[in-house]
């Protein structure tokens, strides 16, 4: 890496954690206004739709990846392991609610 150039820092994994989150959802929101789930509940599931849901996927888990270098967790290099899993973004998906929008939290004085 460039030593003239300075790192994102973040405060703790969980803000990490945060951006992951929501770059999830909204690549989840796009999906569903670019390719709908299927009206007709009783035909078979759409093949498509999965395939292209997988592929985001792996791209958002490799564009993160590819910028973890350029990252610095509370003054530490960021490792792969705080990248979350699928199951560990649902749930987060779900504490995140308890937040309000421009909230400060994990801000220090």
């Amino acid at each position: 890496m460039d030593p003239h150039h300075r790192r994102i820092d973040l405060q703790s994994p969980a803000d990490l954690s945060y951006l992951h989150t929501n770059i999830k959802q909204s690549a989840q929101q796009k999906l569903d206004l670019a390719i709908p789930p299927s009206a007709n509940p009783t035909t078979e599931p759409d093949s498509f739709r999965p395939q292209v849901q997988q592929l985001v996927h792996e791209y958002i888990m490799q564009t993160l990846t590819l910028a973890l270098p350029s990252l610095a967790v509370n003054g530490l290099e960021a490792e792969t392991s705080m990248l979350v899993t699928d199951d560990e973004t649902t749930e987060m998906a779900e504490d995140e609610s308890n937040y309000e929008p421009g909230s400060i939290r994990g801000l220090r004085s």
